[in-house]
């Protein structure tokens, strides 16, 4: 019995990878709203425990957004949840309405 080797192209996508990206681009669309979903379900890890590069996407997203003159309700409304908004506001050293 031969040992079957899975080929290359069937490595394993990290999903936080996929969020990163998803975040980390600068056009609007399905996978950014879904990125920005699934990071608002991330409540329940405090901010500290997510991966760094994560933290880093979701900085980078948020003041995009507070640059657009979003409200905290408009960006809460896209998905994120008002605990991880905060954080990545102060991070940022950034207050908005």
């Amino acid at each position: 019995m031969k040992e079957q080797v899975a080929p290359a192209a069937e490595a394993k996508v990290d999903p936080a990878e996929e969020i990163c990206q998803a975040l980390f681009a600068t056009d609007e669309g399905g996978k950014k709203d879904a990125a920005r979903k699934a990071v608002g379900g991330m409540t329940q890890r405090p901010w500290q425990q997510l991966p760094s590069r994560l933290r880093s996407a979701i900085r980078s997203d948020v003041g995009r957004l507070a640059d657009q003159k979003k409200t905290r309700e408009q960006i809460v409304d896209l998905g994120y949840s008002v605990e991880i908004l905060g954080q990545a506001l102060r991070d940022l050293g950034k207050t908005i309405a």
